[in-house]
């Protein structure tokens, strides 16, 4: 005899025996023995290392062996007393516990030949009809654990109804799946239109895409709501390739499914398929008994409950098949330990029981064993998820009507519970089983300073309908809190009303007051205006003096929002600054951080995305439920899009997620326009990126994220901002795959501008004004806009555009060969950047590539320059060439430090490659270089490329001589040329030759080309430099002659007579007037 003690807290001698002990205590074989128990026939065996222990106590297995009751031996029955019981309690150090005994596992008999009757090829839906306890469940459970990605609802009252059917499908299909873009909260403004069950459909099946994965739905027969039964008649009917639908209910096909069945896309199990055959009983059971089966006909619950039953002896089984369910029920509830009976039947009103809480309305600590010992002998309990239970139907049913009042009492105990924890969605809930709406009602008042419901608003819209079944008469603050909650869903003339009838009913409580006033303020900025808005505010102030400084945020946090969204910014930043002094002087330094958090707002309107960025990480401090009752008034999407604004674009995608999970748990609907086009701009600016660096764009999350801006704004009476923001964001993703419909939509565009706030008319006349650029349209136009989005501004102090219109102006004015107004726009363009942080734009080459370029070689913010030009992945120019006069190279931020190449020969070739930059082959190199030379013209020619290659590595840049196939030429990435400004200036004075113009080229033209080097080979480009510098100059001296302007006159003559070049001169006054007359 072995003696083992038990666990932690078990004091209790368990005495165990060895298999040959067991085999002489019951008359059978050691092997016998050894085989039951690994068979897990033995209650309590246990395996330490090779030996199998068996509890004394344990019964002696029933003889499988023998198959009908007929010819069953006349073998003792199993005395009452050796029913596996709950160990009883004992005592450790005053604290009392129980200690549950294993007891034999329930077999499962697998059942294939049903299982290959689901999901046939051909079929979109698999429905399995049949009544209670016929298998329907434990069949799908086979099914699903040969099936890989298996999502699986076990369907209750509570999902007929359509938003909380879809919050219970999108949980489980988020549980599954690592993403994905299905929320019901998008949804929810949109839950009493007739296309609603379409839109949701076509939100579920873009979420599902191309995912291979089972979707199993249990107990359909508990949906009665006409919008859930629609919804899943359409999801068959458009049931996508990768997805496995089946459903399981007690009903036969609702009528909606029978085209789809006459379509033969619809494989039915019936009652009849589910019945047990006389093997599978046999199999189940052990043994065989005919009068048994007989009376059961199959019925799966029968069977398996007369096999648990049937553990302490002879049934005799009723003849009425309606009593039979219920005796062999009370038969095995009978067999159950006392304890476990008990806490069977006090939580049997418990939607899932839930250890932890079980354990504590029931002041006990095995909660989590004994759920675990029903789900492992199959007492018709499953478990749901790691933390929470549910009971079969029948047995469900079975344990409320046996358990008298002690159910409903520990449910309403389990309310309280919650009430007291403050978890008042949950108390809510169970209120509702209790149909007490008075509670219901209590919880909602208790809950108001908070968002209520925490996205769960099919279930708040049954507190609603619960409190009015019952005429219960809502007090102010529940009032208020309808209001919200209409409100949150864009229902905002319902949300008015609700607060006009609670106004009256207020008396003397300011606070309620005061909550009820500031969210009619929200209501009116978003059904009628920001005037309208602002206008009740003032009438509130100000405050009177007693009023807590948590009263002023919540009255003075709707003006500053109201005066942010007006581009009246100077405004919102002096009225949170005295508001920020006014929390210092109270010493209420929460509701201070609380003011400081909405600085990331204002400082994102003005453009300064450094100061945005530094209040928003303060934020960030607050606790989880400060933050989640200040998301009335988002910072997240701001912030978001200043980390990609400021080059931190990893960050932007993971926190506009995070601000639109946190937005549609809380139900903050009125804030989820907003946040959706951010999101959407934030992506179309990644793809633009992507695109213009000769990537493959993909456009479809931004179009997501575009449709449900443009969904919810529709919600809004007073969105003209976010329509026309809109619109300008589709326009800038087809940009340039339908160009021929940018004139007519900028047109709307600009037309739309002119009754929008000051900070969305920037956002039109920029954007609009870069479309233009970059499709090289209407260039007047796109000049025009520009300036109009700069003037608009500056006037009102938001940066964000203007900023990036200084940039397009630089960039356009280079093209036109302005280089001086050209050089004024770059540098506004890059000091505000380098003020706010703008840094993410310069990866746009085609518009700003050319701008970073012409602003290193001025001299402008050099360090910031050269930080961006890397930043953006451009080639910095970094060696200047000089050629008009001495030929020399110099750092390009430098002009006039020289650098020296060691031979004239390097520098010979140097020019000769910068003359034929298509490049030009080894053999004409050496003949026009080394014509006459007779030595080892390929060393000498490779030691000058050295010399030319360290020259340029002097200056930080590399070797610029490349060769391919022979051929060899200059790369020019790195290296600015005075030639080159010299053509630019000369192509447009021949185009417009003005004297503006003719006076740029003789302002470049400061030598003859390559003087200093004999370079016949350039003889041509040199002639050509001084003929076109000679028909300016007479231009420019026949101009000043003209206007009698002697002393520009003379400067020019001065200019000319400096320069050496050869077989040209300036003509004399009295040679010109002669040429003249």
């Amino acid at each position: 005899m072995i003696k083992i003690y038990g666990r932690k807290r078990i004091v209790a001698c368990l005495k165990y025996l060895i298999p040959k002990e067991a085999a002489e205590k019951w008359g059978i074989s050691e092997r016998r023995v050894q085989l039951l128990c690994q068979q897990g026939r033995i209650a309590g065996a246990e395996r330490h290392g090779r030996i199998w222990l068996i509890p004394e106590t344990a019964p002696k297995p029933k003889d499988a062996r023998i198959k009908t009751g007929r010819y069953i031996k006349n073998q003792p029955e199993s005395p009452a007393s050796e029913v596996p019981d709950i160990a009883p309690a004992v005592q450790q150090d005053g604290e009392q516990y129980t200690f549950l005994l294993p007891t034999e596992l329930a077999a499962i008999v697998p059942r294939p030949r049903l299982i290959e009757k689901i999901a046939p090829p051909g079929s979109s839906l698999t429905y399995i009809q049949a009544g209670a306890g016929y298998g329907k469940t434990t069949l799908l459970k086979q099914y699903a654990s040969q099936r890989d990605k298996v999502i699986w609802l076990f369907l209750d009252e509570r999902d007929s109804n359509i938003l909380c059917f879809l919050r219970h499908l999108e949980d489980a299909f988020r549980q599954k799946l690592s993403r994905f873009e299905f929320y019901t909260t998008d949804l929810l403004p949109f839950s009493a239109e007739d296309t609603f069950v379409h839109r949701a459909l076509a939100a579920l099946l873009r979420a599902i895409g191309r995912c291979k994965l089972t979707l199993i739905l249990d107990d359909v027969h508990l949906i009665t709501d006409s919008k859930v039964k629609d919804l899943l008649t359409r999801l068959a009917q458009n049931c996508p390739p990768g997805l496995t639908l089946v459903m399981a209910g007690r009903d036969e096909l609702w009528g909606e499914l029978f085209r789809l069945e006459m379509d033969g896309r619809v494989a039915e199990l019936t009652q009849d398929d589910l019945l047990f055959s006389r093997e599978e009983t046999e199999e189940l059971w052990g043994f065989f008994d005919e009068d048994a089966y007989v009376a059961t006909e199959g019925w799966a619950l029968a069977l398996q409950s007369y096999r648990m039953a049937a553990w302490s002896g002879k049934l005799r089984l009723p003849h009425d098949d309606r009593k039979l369910h219920r005796y062999l029920l009370e038969e095995i509830f009978k067999q159950l330990p006392e304890n476990m009976q008990n806490f069977l039947l006090a939580t049997a009103w418990l939607p899932e029981p839930n250890p932890a809480e079980c354990d504590r309305l029931l002041h006990i600590q095995n909660s989590q064993e004994i759920l675990d010992e029903l789900v492992r002998r199959n007492i018709f309990t499953t478990q749901t998820s790691p933390s929470t239970y549910r009971y079969h139907t029948l047995f469900s049913a079975f344990l409320r009507q046996n358990g008298n009042t002690l159910g409903r009492e520990v449910l309403r105990r389990a309310m309280l519970d919650s009430y007291a924890r403050k978890e008042y969605h949950q108390a809510a809930t169970y209120a509702l089983l209790l149909d007490d709406a008075a509670f219901v009602h209590e919880c909602i008042d208790a809950d108001l300073g908070r968002p209520f419901g925490q996205g769960n608003y099919g279930n708040i819209r049954g507190y609603f309908d619960c409190m009015k079944a019952q005429n219960i008469e809502l007090s102010p603050r529940v009032l208020l809190a309808r209001g919200l909650y209409l409100s949150s869903q864009g229902h905002f003339h319902e949300a008015d009303q609700c607060l006009r009838e609670a106004l009256p009913m207020l008396g003397e409580d300011r606070r309620i007051m005061l909550q009820v006033l500031a969210h009619k303020a929200r209501i009116l900025r978003n059904k009628a205006s920001l005037e309208e808005s602002s206008t009740l505010i003032d009438s509130l102030l100000p405050l009177p003096a007693d009023a807590s400084m948590e009263d002023w945020y919540l009255v003075m946090i709707e003006k500053i929002h109201n005066l942010t969204l007006s581009t009246r910014l100077a405004e919102a930043l002096e009225l949170t600054q005295t508001m920020l002094e006014k929390c210092v002087s109270r010493g209420n330094t929460r509701v201070r951080a609380w003011f400081k958090r909405y600085l990331t707002v204002i400082y994102f309107f003005k453009g300064d995305y450094l100061k945005c960025l530094r209040y928003y990480e303060k934020s960030l401090s607050l606790s989880g439920e400060e933050q989640d009752w200040l998301s009335r008034h988002s910072v997240g999407a701001y912030a978001a899009k200043a980390y990609q604004a400021t080059g931190q674009e990893e960050k932007a995608v993971p926190l506009m997620e995070a601000e639109l999970s946190r937005l549609r748990r809380l139900g903050l609907h009125e804030e989820l326009c907003i946040n959706y086009l951010m999101y959407a701009d934030i992506l179309l600016a990644e793809e633009v990126r992507k695109s213009s660096q000769g990537g493959g764009a993909d456009f479809s999350s931004f179009h997501r994220y575009l449709e449900l801006a443009e969904e919810h704004a529709a919600l809004k009476g007073n969105a003209q901002n976010y329509i026309l923001f809109a619109k300008i964001l589709r326009l800038g993703a087809e940009l340039f795959a339908q160009p021929e419909k940018v004139p007519h939509a900028i047109k709307d565009i600009l037309q739309m501008a002119e009754d929008v706030t000051p900070f969305f008319q920037t956002i039109a006349y920029g954007r609009v004004a870069s479309f233009l650029h970059m499709l090289g349209q209407d260039m007047e136009l796109s000049k025009a806009c520009y300036r109009k989005a700069i003037e608009i501004g500056e006037k009102h102090g938001t940066w964000n555009i203007p900023m990036l219109c200084y940039g397009g102006l630089a960039a356009i004015y280079l093209r036109e060969r302005d280089e001086e107004r050209a050089e004024e726009y770059a540098r506004r363009f890059l000091e505000l950047s380098l003020q706010y942080g703008h840094r993410y734009h310069f990866r746009l080459k085609s518009l700003f590539g050319e701008v970073l370029k012409f602003a290193l070689n001025r001299g402008i913010t050099p360090e910031f320059t050269r930080a961006m030009l890397e930043y953006g992945g451009y080639a910095a120019q970094r060696v200047y060439i000089h050629t008009l006069g001495a030929f020399y190279i110099a750092p390009v931020h430098d002009r006039h430090s020289r650098v020296k190449i060691r031979t004239q020969k390097s520098r010979e070739l140097l020019a000769y490659l910068l003359e034929h930059r298509e490049g030009v082959s080894r053999e004409r190199i050496y003949a026009d270089l080394w014509g006459d030379s007779e030595g080892d013209i390929t060393g000498t020619f490779h030691t000058r490329r050295g010399e030319i290659r360290r020259a340029f590595e002097s200056l930080g840049a590399k070797n610029p001589i490349e060769s391919e196939r022979g051929v060899y030429r200059l790369n020019m990435e790195e290296i600015a040329c005075d030639y080159d400004a010299f053509q630019q200036a000369a192509d447009i004075f021949m185009k417009d030759p003005i004297p503006e113009n003719a006076q740029k080229v003789v302002a470049h033209y400061t030598g003859r080309y390559l003087d200093d080097l004999e370079a016949l080979w350039a003889e041509s480009t040199r002639l050509r430099c001084e003929d076109t510098f000679l028909q300016a100059a007479e231009f420019l001296l026949e101009s000043y002659r003209e206007s009698g302007e002697r002393a520009k006159t003379l400067e020019l003559l001065r200019h000319c007579t400096s320069l050496t070049y050869q077989g040209h001169r300036i003509p004399s006054e009295a040679e010109s007037e002669r040429k003249k007359k």
